[in-house]
């Protein structure tokens, strides 16, 4: 779910994504170095509205510009960049569909705010506008029965387990507490439509984590790692359990969906089984299975992936200090590059696309 999940969804490693979304098998070429994690770039209708909300969301940030487009930054080298659109994009999460509609591979991008819980960001939330930042509601428990606005408000709440687990920790007719420590969860909806997650943690920091969905979610790591200089964390998943892990990386990569998970806002759990995850610069990634599969979502909506381009999350942003050494990376291991290099600012970028369908520009930063 959040930041430190990471002790929860460990380790991946360097392999190649497969033959999806027209992607080729990669062929022997150099490392690329770590990116920094740039941007994430959004189709807002009134981005004014969405830099409002910002700065009262993480008062440590700023409305700016950057390459020409409205931002708000952290101040750290991060932004949310927009292009101002004429009506609302598709992708926008939908609170009664538990899903962005149409959902691509981006899920949610997340903060971590310093804690043992978010009391006191809950708190300063609601006194701002409460339709501006009414919180989505959580289900928690064996079988998802409890909601409440926050994880550690449910049984078990405070960690990520498997329904069945949560059955396990239970004795016949317990009705367990509200979780007493572990990882606070929350999520909000900017104006735009993107999924906000807020977290506890040792650590502030705006975008501590950004969340997808895959197809293949251990080969989706993978291939972010070979292709776009992902790195992997060194502890064990314990989401993975059981599934062969040789010769540096996932192998097979497409293995079988498991069991649901609680607490999620999905009310018939969440499936994070299996897990991939990663890190860009100080930022986590993580991968998980597509979840409307199997009826879960509704007769008809059992529908892959859709392309990112044009939906509310529009494409991420990442830096590399020589785009030259990028792009003879891409075309060594048969990546295609949809356009550029172009002109970014006062520097240069390519836009390519994951086999998921989510558009990345990669752009120079010297």
């Amino acid at each position: 779910m959040g930041r430190t999940w990471l002790s929860v969804v460990g380790v991946l490693v360097i392999g190649a994504y497969g033959l999806s979304r027209g992607q080729a098998q990669s062929s022997p070429a150099s490392p690329l170095p770590p990116p920094k994690f740039h941007h994430i770039h959004i189709n807002s209708a009134d981005p004014d509205k969405a830099l409002e909300w910002y700065a009262q969301y993480w008062p440590k940030g700023k409305k700016t510009t950057f390459a020409g487009f409205p931002a708000f930054t952290d101040n750290e080298g991060f932004y949310l960049l927009y292009t101002k659109v004429g009506k609302q994009a598709p992708g926008a999460f939908s609170r009664n569909g538990e899903r962005s509609v149409p959902q691509s591979a981006f899920w949610t991008f997340g903060s971590t705010f310093q804690g043992p819980n978010l009391d006191a960001v809950l708190e300063r939330f609601s006194k701002l506008d409460p339709k501006s930042f009414e919180l989505v509601t959580l289900y928690g428990g064996p079988e998802g029965k409890q909601t409440a606005t926050h994880s550690l408000a449910l049984p078990i709440g405070g960690q990520l387990l498997r329904g069945s687990a949560i059955k396990e920790r239970l004795q016949p007719g317990q009705q367990a507490p509200p979780a007493s420590g572990g990882l606070d969860f929350a999520y909000v909806v900017d104006p735009d439509g993107m999924l906000v997650e807020v977290t506890s943690g040792n650590k502030e920091g705006f975008r501590e984590h950004t969340h997808f969905w895959s197809e293949r979610p251990l080969c989706a790591a993978n291939w972010h790692v070979e292709h776009l200089g992902a790195t992997f964390p060194t502890n064990n998943n314990a989401f993975n359990e059981g599934i062969t892990f040789k010769d540096g990386k996932w192998d097979p990569c497409d293995v079988p969906v498991g069991e649901v998970t609680f607490p999620t806002y999905v009310q018939k759990g969440q499936l994070r089984i299996p897990a991939g995850n990663a890190r860009i610069a100080d930022a986590g990634w993580l991968w998980y299975p597509r979840q409307c599969r199997s009826g879960r979502c509704g007769p008809g909506n059992d529908q892959p992936l859709v392309r990112s381009k044009g939906q509310v999350v529009d494409h991420i942003g990442l830096s590399y200090p020589d785009l030259d050494q990028v792009i003879a990376h891409l075309r060594a291991t048969k990546v295609p590059i949809a356009k550029g290099p172009y002109k970014f600012g006062d520097t240069r970028a390519i836009l390519i696309e994951d086999p998921d369908g989510l558009t990345f520009e990669l752009i120079e930063v010297k």
